[in-house]
């Protein structure tokens, strides 16, 4: 009996130190509006896991919780708009946000940009020494722009975390450290003469893969983009390796002795470079979706696991070939709109929130491209709730007859068709399946993907 207590208590210990709970009381100048909050976990597709979700009320507040099992980035929605925290385990945070209001005639580059006040916080001073880290980093470059970029003194670079250490000296946070070693490490990175060989020595050599640190992953990606294309390889002997078998490719990319030291970085640096092959030509993407396979199936590291399944989830959901998120909106007359409703041909989704000299430069070049597709190809114009009555009288003016869409209260639709910028536009073919997602823009080789997908 004894042993079994014992047993029940480690076990409810290990459940607390698995996932804890973590609690956010906010407020929002958008009132009544979805409220979100994800965390990361694997930042290499940067997808998030969706901990909690609520509405914020007539006065703005908010309460969202959720588990996190580690210090993790996480990003908090309102509505479209969203900030960026750092969630630890077991802490509770009291934030506003503010989602400034935009001016019309503004491009989505040029929009500002939600912050986050973070008023409380019983996390141990780890969000805000993240914050105010990078905030001396910044300044620091700033006022020291020329001696770092111009002059190329790595003296200066190693006196950013002297100047962290005298403004932050209380940092016991290993999370905290490594943002900064990696921040630090980026800069490096920047000055770099030697194509960041002495970054990659350094802070990736022989150093644990830091999975949740954003500055790490950030290096990471710029450092390894295109590391199977480097003077490492011979692309031929790498093609080969590819086409042989995935132990092949191993034995071959264990040729570079930095990738044979480091078994895991390695893994992930093939997993990344794989995952870019995907969408290449038809036989590469083959062979890259079968080694990709192969490691998910073989790999001893679960993070790895997550990544490929991930990354298999985002990519099929959107592939070519794949079911198109199905909608109903509401039209400039109030008509229900379905995409089923034009299930019989090729479809072109434009995604709008507003005009700006790129999107009215765009809807000159698709009024000239509806005129060519006459009814080949139907157009169907997505727009904001707060644009319809502008995009409603500009459609009048120029005369555009094809359908102009409410986006209404719909906001997922965004995220099922991973909308990111405006104008967005997917291609969809007959069928409602997906053609091209995103699809390129109407000046920008968008005919020619029509006519190549035509008839298919």
């Amino acid at each position: 009996m004894k042993r079994r207590i014992i047993t029940l208590i480690l076990s409810l210990l290990f459940v607390t130190a698995s996932a804890q709970s973590v609690t956010i009381t906010g407020r929002s100048n958008k009132t009544n509006a979805l409220v979100r909050l994800f965390a990361y976990e694997d930042l290499v597709n940067e997808t998030g896991i969706l901990l909690n979700q609520s509405q914020s009320n007539a006065q703005g507040h908010f309460i969202l919780e959720g588990s996190v099992k580690q210090i993790l980035p996480a990003r908090i929605y309102v509505g479209l708009e969203y900030v960026d925290l750092v969630l630890t385990p077991n802490a509770s945070y009291d934030i506003e946000i503010i989602v400034p209001e935009q001016k019309d005639n503004v491009s989505y580059f040029e929009k500002e940009m939600p912050t986050i006040r973070v008023k409380r916080a019983t996390d141990h001073g780890i969000y805000r020494q993240v914050v105010y880290s990078e905030e001396i980093i910044n300044s620091y470059l700033i006022d020291h722009f020329n001696q770092i970029y111009r002059g190329r003194q790595l003296r200066y670079i190693d006196s950013i975390q002297n100047a962290i250490n005298k403004e932050l000296p209380d940092i016991k946070s290993d999370y905290v450290k490594d943002h900064n070693r990696y921040k630090i490490a980026a800069v490096r990175l920047g000055i770099s003469a030697d194509g960041g060989k002495r970054i990659i020595k350094d802070y990736f050599d022989g150093q644990p893969v830091l999975y949740t640190q954003s500055a790490y992953i950030d290096l990471f990606k710029e450092l390894f983009d295109s590391y199977f294309n480097s003077t490492t390889y011979d692309s031929h002997l790498l093609s080969d390796a590819m086409a042989e078998s995935p132990k092949a490719l191993k034995k071959y990319l264990d040729t570079d002795p930095f990738m044979a030291k480091n078994p895991r970085l390695a893994e992930l640096i093939t997993i990344y470079n794989l995952q870019k092959l995907c969408y290449g030509d038809r036989n590469t993407r083959r062979l890259a979706q079968n080694h990709l396979t192969y490691i998910k199936e073989q790999t001893k590291y679960t993070e790895h696991k997550a990544v490929i399944s991930d990354f298999f989830t985002n990519y099929s959901r959107l592939a070519p070939g794949a079911d198109a998120p199905e909608f109903t909106l509401k039209d400039s007359d109030g008509k229900d709109v379905n995409l089923s409703d034009f299930k019989g041909g090729m479809v072109l989704l434009q995604f709008v929130d507003g005009m700006s000299p790129v999107s009215e430069h765009q809807f000159a070049e698709l009024r000239n491209l509806h005129y060519q597709w006459q009814d080949s190809v139907q157009i169907l114009t997505i727009a904001m709730h707060e644009k319809m009555e502008f995009f409603k009288q500009q459609f009048a003016e120029k005369k555009q007859n094809w359908p102009l869409l409410d986006l209404g209260d719909n906001i997922l639709l965004l995220e099922a068709y991973n909308v990111r910028t405006f104008p967005e536009y997917i291609l969809i073919r007959k069928g409602n399946k997906i053609g091209e997602a995103p699809a390129p823009s109407p000046e920008r080789y968008l005919e020619e993907r029509v006519r190549k997908m035509y008839g298919k």
